[in-house]
């Protein structure tokens, strides 16, 4: 009976010791920060148990490092410091990162830690692009962008330039700690033959963390000779001859004459040419010869419009 007393004594023992984690906080909060510099917090560990702590393992998340300072076996009333370090290079806004830490105790053998951050640009553009969206031939559009103070200090912007892009020009004004920087873009300006593009503009700042930052520019002009429709539909059986009526119009009004075609299907023909005119109507003729398919085809007019001159339209051909 002694015997059994002293074994179970024994047992209760053994069961109530054992090692306890803790910590002194499981969120870290970085509050604002710039992505060129590394962030570093430490959680305090304790041992509140009454038997060794052992941490095994430490397992961040993507985007941070962590590590035991100290000691990884800890005893009772015993504590050491994790500090987890975080990277927040090409991050921006809000993130959020963990950590897990493994050990032997035995009721919470994982704990989570957690910690966040504001990645904010010492310079913030509102937008990284600009459009400019079927602008007139004939006239001057505008759009802007401001560029924010992320670090309390005043932007201070140098210059913006655009080579190779005579149509656009730029200007700014200061408003507070931030920059608010003026696109014009010229439709007069942009080189005949030239309907669409994508251009690379460089804006500097006086920063020497962040001299300067890119901004894309993309613009297409508003064609200066309409059709309608915009895109040709022919359906029907194969074996005979195809015809959609085309009209053209000069935004302005000023006559102009189609002066050659050319289809990427062979034996498409345009009639009603020659007349030199604000508004005209041709036909488009597909060949009997075509067999059963479908065609996704591009006819292409040539013009003696100065500001339009080529016109493209797509045909879409079922034949079954």
């Amino acid at each position: 009976m002694v015997r059994r007393l002293l074994l179970a004594c024994a047992a209760v023992t053994l069961v109530a010791q054992a090692p306890v984690i803790s910590f002194d906080k499981t969120h870290h909060d970085f509050g604002r920060i710039t992505p060129d510099r590394k962030a570093a917090a430490k959680y305090r560990v304790t041992n509140t148990g009454n038997a060794i702590l052992s941490i095994t393992q430490v397992r961040p998340s993507c985007g941070c490092t962590a590590t035991v300072l100290g000691k990884w076996s800890i005893g009772p009333g015993e504590g050491t410091d994790l500090e987890a370090t975080f990277d927040p290079k090409g991050l921006k806004g809000g993130v959020r990162k963990s950590i897990e830490v493994v050990c032997n105790d035995p009721k919470t053998p994982t704990v989570s830690l957690t910690l966040e951050a504001e990645v904010v640009q010492e310079i913030m553009p509102s937008v990284e692009s600009v459009y400019f969206h079927l602008v007139p031939k004939s006239a001057t559009t505008r759009g802007s962008v401001r560029y924010a103070s992320g670090n309390g200090e005043a932007v201070q912007l140098l210059d913006a330039k655009a080579p190779g892009a005579p149509f656009l020009s730029f200007g700014y004004r200061q408003e507070g700690k931030d920059v608010v920087l003026e696109v014009a873009f010229d439709g007069r300006k942009v080189p005949a033959g030239r309907f669409r593009g994508v251009e690379q503009a460089t804006v500097r700042f006086s920063n020497p963390r962040m001299n300067q930052l890119p901004l894309n520019i993309q613009w297409e002009l508003k064609p200066s000779i309409q059709t309608s429709p915009m895109e040709l539909v022919f359906q029907d059986a194969p074996g005979k001859e195809l015809r959609q009526k085309l009209s053209l119009k000069q935004a302005d009004g000023r006559a102009f004459r189609i002066t050659a075609t050319r289809c990427s299907l062979n034996g498409v023909r345009v009639e009603g040419l020659g007349a030199k005119a604000a508004a005209q109507e041709v036909s488009v003729v597909l060949p009997a010869t075509l067999k059963a398919g479908r065609y996704s085809e591009v006819l292409s007019l040539n013009t003696d419009d100065p500001d339009q001159p080529e016109l493209t339209i797509r045909l879409a051909v079922i034949l079954k």
